[in-house]
């Protein structure tokens, strides 16, 4: 596995379970300025910085109209697009 892998690519690895994304999901939701979440046994993400840099996320969680689906879907595929560190 290359050491700038997306949390996906881990997730598809089988080396962080899908369970632990829903997991970060909740945190950040719980608290939008989390940074150093552990995820997964060996890794480490900055789930701020995650969403804040994702192309949409930041824009559906200030949306008055968007639904939490909506927002969770964001922030999961913000997460899911990032580069978690290894700890």
């Amino acid at each position: 596995m290359p050491e700038n892998a997306t949390l996906w690519d881990l997730v598809t690895d089988e080396r962080i379970a899908i369970e632990a994304v829903g997991r970060a999901v909740d945190a950040y939701l719980a608290e939008p300025t989390t940074q150093d979440h552990p995820i997964g046994p060996d890794h480490v993400l900055d789930l701020a910085a995650a969403v804040a840099a994702h192309t949409f996320a930041p824009a559906t969680m200030v949306d008055v109209e968007a639904d939490e689906p909506a927002r969770r879907m964001a922030v999961r595929s913000a997460l899911l697009m990032a580069r978690p560190t290894a700890r």
